[in-house]
């Protein structure tokens, strides 16, 4: 008898060319609701679930204890750690995979609001025949917030592609960054094309046109991005975010965008997903500067199959007993 991985719907669509070549599984679409797929668990006897970035907070751990949840993606802020510590449930996700598709939403993000395409292409559908001023990102300094392998991808891109300054950002420091590529710093920030590498983001928001934000959701980063922080942004910058809502205090962002502190922005992902402004005489959406998407950065036709083939093999390692090959996050 074949082994079952449950697969939350919204994935199972994006993974389904990869579910329906795994002859040696019985892979399935299961809800997304943490209730019914805890359910689902018991019922079909599962041990592997690969869920997608819904919040889990009660029966499914317990419903797989022993068992492996694998994130379809890189985050797992939405998977409770401490649940999988208490019901020794095992944690993977994909890293690397989604790098690519991550770093050019990111670049798509920054031209559209840079040129003011989704205000443009609204009075073209309203029938107006009217356009505003854009900017280049050619020369422009770009802070890339966080400088693992999407915030690297961005300055590549930024840097070699858009001919920007890129400075990056990092706790860690440039001499342990470049020991781990075995380069030298120099060689370190030529082959990123960074301009320079810094840990003290708050001596560099001042020197960059464009911010775009790659920092994990950790107690650390919460709500990283508040008033303070914007009031060191250099008067007219734009602001990226493809990482995780929660580094942004979005109140504090709608102020400095009305303010006009900051010229606009391109947004991913937010604090609440789907998106609702926490106090409602703040709401992004109402903004002109802004462009919103739907956290759809990883939502490549090319990204979901290796997010989905490397959900499954983390699956077909861990059902295998081959624990030292899992993607293992826990």
């Amino acid at each position: 008898m074949k082994d079952v991985v449950l697969v939350t719907s919204v994935q199972y669509a994006k993974g389904r060319p990869v579910w329906d070549q795994a002859d040696d599984l019985d892979v399935r679409e299961a809800p997304a609701v943490e209730a019914d797929l805890a359910r689902a668990v018991c019922r079909t006897g599962c041990r592997a679930v690969i869920l997608g970035v819904d919040r889990y907070t009660g029966p499914l751990y317990e419903a797989v204890a022993g068992g492996l949840i694998a994130r379809f993606g890189v985050g797992y802020d939405g998977v409770d750690q401490r649940l999988c510590r208490e019901h020794n449930v095992t944690l993977t996700n994909t890293p690397g995979v989604l790098t690519r598709s991550v770093a050019e939403h990111a670049m798509w993000l920054m031209g559209a609001v840079m040129r003011n395409v989704a205000c443009e292409d609204r009075r073209m559908r309203e029938g107006r025949w009217s356009s505003s001023a854009g900017v280049e990102l050619f020369g422009k300094t770009l802070l890339a917030a966080g400088f693992g392998q999407i915030g690297r991808a961005v300055a590549r891109i930024a840097g070699a592609g858009f001919g920007m300054n890129v400075i990056g950002f990092g706790r860690r420091p440039l001499d342990q960054l470049s020991q781990e590529e075995n380069l030298s710093p120099a060689e370190f920030l030529g082959r990123h094309h960074l301009q320079s590498y810094t840990s003290d983001i708050d001596a560099a928001l001042p020197e960059a046109d464009a911010v775009s934000v790659h920092m994990a959701s950790t107690p650390e980063t919460h709500r990283f991005f508040d008033a303070s922080r914007f009031a060191r942004f250099r008067e007219g910058a734009f602001f990226i975010n493809t990482a995780r809502g929660a580094v942004v205090d979005e109140a504090a962002l709608y102020q400095a965008l009305r303010s006009g502190r900051l010229a606009g922005a391109g947004l991913d992902v937010f604090e609440k997903e789907p998106y609702a402004p926490a106090d409602p005489q703040a709401d992004l959406r109402t903004l002109d500067n802004v462009v919103m998407t739907p956290h759809t950065g990883s939502n490549t036709r090319e990204s979901n199959r290796r997010m989905a083939q490397t959900a499954l093999q983390n699956c077909r390692d861990f059902l295998s007993g081959r624990s030292e090959q899992l993607n293992r996050v826990w």
